[in-house]
């Protein structure tokens, strides 16, 4: 069988079928596994002699699992003299608490399942679940080696020997709507909703949306090609990063918890959540880090443009660049933009700061304005800013690289931006397909990704959103006090220090020779006295 099953179940299918002999006959197969056991394990020898195992009316499933273990190199349960012989492995109970074996919670393929039924305890090995029973391979079932159905409330104990390694992952489900366990946990967790075990609402639309992005069918149903792409996306978080230091992302996030602005109540919006700040601020200094890293042209990222594009100087533009348009603001509030680099790309998170808070509430899951009818996957909003994706026409390359960078690496200050918010079902939406689906679902799970995409189009087009176009969106300048103080932690992190440079070789000597006369040695220029 193709199925990856480990060796000592392999034996026992070998043994499929293998039955007692009736009357005082034995079948020599039966009796003579214990002469193998002991032939591998020549301490056992004396337990293997014993008279019992020479017929096969003896009970012989403890005898048939031991066999199939040590044919694997598996050393099957023996507690040496004076213990009892529900020490070893002719005891089926024995099997459920030895020191070689490790007791599981979820059936594995291959393992060992340890039962109790009528007239005594059972040991087989575990091939699949049918309903309410655990289909089970073993020696002694019917007096043969066969596949049959024992009730999961009968299990006294799962387990898998040591000496065969670390435990192969458990094999995952289909889990739809109404499913409950380890495996809808396992979507949760990857997808970044609340985990609770539950396959409800929220987590069928958490599906759909990602199927949506990924291009599958958008069923709702985790099978075979879902789990695929929730592995690949789980490989891609924990191979990627956020992009700034551990030690900068706890000394920023501190300066945004403690800020004046983590505290200020926005007009008709009250106090943002406790990871929006402190993921706006991670977003403002992984941006500082990306104009640095650009404008030095050391090993740029294609979406290291994005930061070019929102450091720019006012452009004069009031029709398309939101600085323009709040330029009187920004003055009043003693914020310059007048020239390319940090200021200029400072006091446009800033701005971006309120917006988030007068779009969303600083809610980072938040979905499309239901009382619109903007569904088609381009002009659907999404996330923070409700920025929908046909803002990406106004910066082509920029915004394809930053949707790339961001699907390869779907790391974004996730965590911070998700503490203590719980998205609805109708908020996890995703409407249409291609690129403007995916959009959605990277806007909601990425939140620096949004964030970097709005940040573009304040500058190129700023009448993409309603509260700016309305100049709602609140320019404080306590964020501009926060966000300076983000400027100074990313300004002082070390560069990192050159290289010392190859040591020199000492000068190779010279030798000159004088061939006619008197040999005369001259090294570097020197003669060498009595050098004749």
């Amino acid at each position: 069988m193709s199925d990856n099953a480990p060796g000592w179940l392999n034996v026992m299918r070998s043994l499929n079928g293998t039955k007692e002999v009736p009357g005082p006959e034995a079948n020599p197969v039966i009796v003579g596994m214990t002469d193998e056991i002991a032939r591998r394990y020549p301490d056992m020898k004396w337990y293997c002699d014993l008279p019992s195992w020479d017929s096969d009316e003896t009970a012989w499933c403890g005898v048939a699992a031991a066999y199939c273990c040590a044919m694997s190199g598996i050393r099957p349960p023996f507690k040496q003299k004076p213990a009892p012989d529900t020490d070893r492995f002719g005891w089926a109970l024995a099997w459920a608490d030895d020191d070689d074996f490790v007791p599981i919670t979820q059936p594995q393929l291959g393992c060992i399942v340890v039962l109790e039924r009528s007239g005594g305890g059972h040991v087989t090995m575990y091939e699949s679940t049918s309903g309410s029973n655990y289909m089970c391979r073993g020696g002694n079932q019917s007096n043969s080696v066969n596949l049959s159905a024992y009730p999961k409330s009968s299990v006294v104990a799962l387990v898998w020997p040591k000496a065969a390694g670390p435990l192969p992952p458990a094999p995952r489900g289909t889990v739809q709507r109404g499913s409950t366990g380890a495996d809808v946990r396992e979507v949760q967790r990857i997808l970044g909703i609340p985990v609770d075990g539950d396959f409800g609402p929220v987590t069928e639309s958490a599906v759909k949306s990602f199927q949506r992005a990924t291009g599958l069918s958008a069923d709702g149903v985790v099978g075979p090609d879902t789990w695929a792409q929730l592995d690949k996306l789980d490989a891609a978080v924990k191979a990627g990063g956020d992009g700034l230091s551990e030690e900068q992302i706890e000394e920023i996030t501190a300066i945004a918890k403690n800020s004046a602005i983590a505290r200020y109540s926005w007009k008709n919006r009250g106090t943002p959540p406790p990871g929006y700040i402190p993921g706006m601020a991670l977003a403002f200094g992984l941006a500082a880090t990306m104009l640095k890293r650009a404008e030095e042209g050391a090993d740029a990222n294609p979406a290291d443009g994005a930061a070019i594009i929102m450091a720019q100087a006012n452009r004069g533009d009031p029709n398309t660049d939101a600085l323009t348009w709040y330029a009187a603001e920004f003055a009043k509030q003693e914020m310059d933009i007048s020239t390319d680099g940090i200021e200029t790309l400072r006091a446009l998170f800033a701005l971006a700061i309120g917006l988030g808070m007068r779009e969303s509430s600083g809610n980072c899951w938040e979905g499309r304005d239901m009382s619109a009818s903007n569904v088609t996957a381009d002009t659907c909003e999404a996330s923070l800013h409700q920025t929908s994706w046909n803002i990406k026409t106004c910066a082509p390359s920029t915004m394809g690289a930053l949707l790339a960078s961001y699907w390869g690496d779907p790391n974004g200050f996730n965590e911070t931006f998700r503490q203590n918010l719980s998205p609805t079902a109708s908020m996890l939406d995703v409407y249409g397909s291609g690129e403007g689906a995916r959009y959605q679902w990277l806007a909601r799970y990425a939140p620096a990704f949004h964030v970097f995409v709005t940040g573009v189009g304040m500058r190129l087009r700023r009448q993409h959103w309603g509260p700016i176009n309305r100049r709602e969106a609140e320019l404080r300048p306590e964020a501009d006090d926060m966000l300076i103080e983000v400027q100074r932690v990313i300004e002082a992190t070390p560069e990192p220090e050159p290289e010392p440079p190859e040591p020199v070789p000492p000068e190779a000597p010279t030798v000159e020779i004088t061939t006619s006369g008197p040999v005369r040695i001259i090294v570097n220029g020197n003669p060498v006295q009595g050098g004749r």
